[in-house]
């Protein structure tokens, strides 16, 4: 317990607290990590479903064994609610304990907790853009629910491709697709250079369910570190990241979250 201790005094203290999350915060809400064990990654084969060129061609090519895995992928995203983690974030940034939230997450649940700035690295599945115009659109749960609740009940390349037609199809006569980051994309230039704007302005920057595995996303904690920020890590996992923390917990996001933020409020 004295370290939730240490961690709330440190940040009481801070001017600049900046908060980076992975896959991990949002396992508890039920959304399994990519890699590791239990992993998305086992069970479907990310050279296929993770890079932007092949996923199209199996859609094309074999749309049913797509729409399987794109059907789970979907599914467990938008039925996920945040945790205690998401929410205690949002009401330490209302609070102005924390200034923002920089996320390799792409399931929107630092914004339904209520958490204003974040910066997403890898996209955001709610939100897809044409390929010919680049016109963006917000999609919500419900609009998801039903395209993926009609996809599923589909069968034959046929019935499935005009699914994916009759709700991705843009005015301009080009087609959709999530702003999320397939494998061997670039992120977004913008999101990422904010990112390193506010990594090296913190003076505390805290690491929260990510192990430090993804580049350039990875960069960030160290770029704190060279700028003088003290680190905070919560993972209960392995961590390549731990040799570089000041403080490092192996605790789930929630029940951490959920003691940093009494003691904070307790004064």
């Amino acid at each position: 317990m004295e370290e939730f201790y240490k961690i709330a005094d440190v940040i009481k203290k801070s001017r600049y607290t900046v908060v980076l999350t992975g896959a991990g915060i949002s396992v508890e809400s039920g959304i399994p990590p990519f890699r590791g064990s239990g992993g998305l990654w086992e069970k479907y084969r990310p050279e296929i479903y993770a890079t932007f060129p092949t996923a199209i061609f199996t859609f094309l090519l074999k749309p049913e064994k797509f729409v399987k895995f794109a059907v789970e992928f979907t599914q467990t995203i938008i039925n996920a609610e945040p945790n205690y983690a998401h929410i205690a974030l949002a009401e330490m940034e209302r609070e102005g304990f924390i200034k923002s939230v920089i996320t390799q997450n792409i399931d929107n649940l630092h914004q339904q907790a209520g958490s204003k700035n974040v910066i997403e690295l890898h996209g955001n599945l709610y939100r897809w853009f044409c390929l010919k115009c680049g016109r963006e659109k917000v999609f919500n749960k419900e609009e998801l629910r039903n395209f993926i609740g009609e996809l599923s009940e589909k069968r034959g390349r046929r019935e499935i491709l005009r699914i994916y037609r009759k709700f991705f199809s843009c005015g301009c006569g080009g087609r959709l697709r999530p702003s999320i980051v397939f494998f061997g994309e670039s992120l977004p230039y913008e999101n990422f250079k904010n990112a390193e704007k506010e990594a090296k302005r913190a003076d505390v920057f805290m690491l929260i369910g990510t192990s430090g595995m993804v580049n350039p996303a990875a960069e960030l904690p160290y770029m704190a570190r060279d700028n003088g920020a003290f680190i905070i890590e919560i993972n209960p996992g392995e961590s390549n990241l731990r040799r570089i923390s000041d403080i490092s917990v192996m605790e789930k996001a929630a029940v951490s979250m959920e003691k940093i933020w009494k003691i904070i409020q307790s004064g």
